[in-house]
């Protein structure tokens, strides 16, 4: 004889199968869990880049975490954001006709919220290198290039890679840009697009890439494996010649190395024109030619342009971090079928980035700088560990919130404004009329 039961025991028998339901169906098809399980391990390695995971090495004569997640993850990140673009708008099918408007008008909605987040994001003062910004300007840049093909978007992304830093360091270096000159091309728009932390000639052919791999069959394990073997082929090729061209032993992996044009000149012998000393101040008497004579702008293009160091910006950064990215996003792929139930954590962090990435910026911002309510927990100066053990804070604070807002309520709340928005943007054509 069965005892009768409660209403507070049924609801609550009905929420443990309601949970256990969701959590069984959560990243099932057509939505690519391995995709955001890649985006989830991006954003816990931007974290870690933040915190200064130093303690946690594999040894002397083995890779540093903190150096492999530097530059790495925000680069994994780009590439994920590229998939996820193509995912959007079409999947293995480009957007054409009223498709492609509407693709278009969405995207310039996505852009202008994540722009503004990014900005009221950087307000807070928090030192973090805020990557939001640069994402809201690429948005808009990608606007053009969600009707192109495949094979399109993949050479454009490698006619970047390969030329755009050349490009912008040459004219760069032989401006005498940095060099608080008046012919130098520098500014604040040209350090924010082009020399920045987040350069657009890195960032561009990574997201056009990452487009060009969201129109395959992700969904297939063979192809995720030619991504894998692919990935490790080029990290080996980008990375190999990178550091034989640098003259490097390990060079992607010395942490943060960018080598700005400023740098480059200051090298080169000329520091008293740099910004901040006394001569800068006042104009140069001597003409351009003789300026020029005192550097090697041939020189300074090259050790920026084709750099291998993370952040430095160089191609064969690009090409090396670039394949490790593709490698990361194979392996989630394939390690998103056997093991779904473990990685369903790892996977409502990825699906909801913006979520995520906000509270970890205004959370930093509030305990270590500029507010300081507990400066402790990250240091780099003291206690290595501590770094290590606020970021797995960070990490297992985001793990358990973002799994019980994805199963509770599905959509992240940003991720909701960011739709709406698009939403909103994307009206029918003769709406206005109405």
């Amino acid at each position: 004889m069965s005892l009768p039961t409660t209403p507070i025991a049924r609801a609550l028998e009905s929420t443990r199968r309601s949970f256990r339901d969701r959590w069984h169906d959560f990243g099932r098809p057509p939505r690519l869990m391995g995709v955001d399980v890649a985006r989830g391990l991006a954003i816990f390695g931007m974290i870690g880049a933040h915190t200064g995971i130093v303690w946690m090495v594999a040894g002397p004569d083995g890779p540093d975490l903190a150096a492999i997640v530097q530059g790495r993850s925000s680069i994994l990140f780009a590439v994920v954001a590229g998939i996820s673009v193509a995912l959007a708008t079409g999947r293995g099918q480009r957007p054409r006709g009223e498709a492609l408007r509407s693709a278009r008008l969405r995207m310039a909605g996505r852009a202008l919220v994540v722009l503004a987040l990014g900005l009221a994001l950087e307000m807070l003062g928090s030192g973090i290198a805020v990557i939001l910004p640069i994402y809201g300007i690429l948005f808009l840049i990608l606007i053009p290039f969600l009707g192109l093909r495949r094979r399109t978007l993949a050479l454009t992304a490698a006619a970047i890679a390969v030329a755009g830093p050349t490009v912008v360091a040459l004219l760069r270096a032989v401006t005498l840009s940095g060099a608080g000159i008046p012919q130098g091309i520098g500014g604040t728009a040209v350090d924010f697009l082009l020399s920045g932390s987040y350069p657009l000639t890195v960032w561009l052919p990574l997201v056009l890439a990452g487009m060009a791999l969201g129109r395959l069959r992700l969904d297939r394990p063979r192809t995720a494996a030619v991504l894998l073997g692919s990935g490790v082929g080029l990290a080996a090729f980008g990375y190999g010649l990178g550091d034989a061209f640098n003259g490097t032993v390990r060079g992607w992996l010395t942490g943060s190395g960018s080598v700005s044009s400023s740098s480059a000149l200051s090298s080169s012998g000329v520091s008293s024109l740099l910004p901040g000393s006394s001569s800068s101040m006042r104009p140069d008497a001597r003409s351009y030619l003789e300026q020029l004579s005192e550097v090697d702008p041939l020189g300074a293009a090259l050790s920026q342009a084709w750099g291998v160091t993370p952040h430095s910006g160089g191609t064969w950064e690009i090409i090396g971090s670039g394949g490790f990215a593709f490698a990361v996003v194979g392996a989630c792929l394939l390690a998103a079928r056997p093991f779904r139930a473990l990685l369903v954590p790892l996977a409502a962090v990825g699906s909801m980035p913006l979520t995520a990435y906000t509270a970890h910026v205004v959370s930093f911002a509030v305990l270590i700088s500029p507010l300081a309510l507990a400066p402790g927990l990250a240091s780099w100066d003291g206690d290595p560990a501590a770094s290590g053990w606020f970021w797995i804070g960070c990490v297992a604070a985001l793990l358990a919130a973002c799994t019980t807002w994805a199963l509770s309520r599905g959509r992240g709340p940003l991720e909701s404004l960011v739709a709406g928005a698009a939403h909103r943007v994307d009206r029918p054509a003769d709406s206005g009329a109405r």
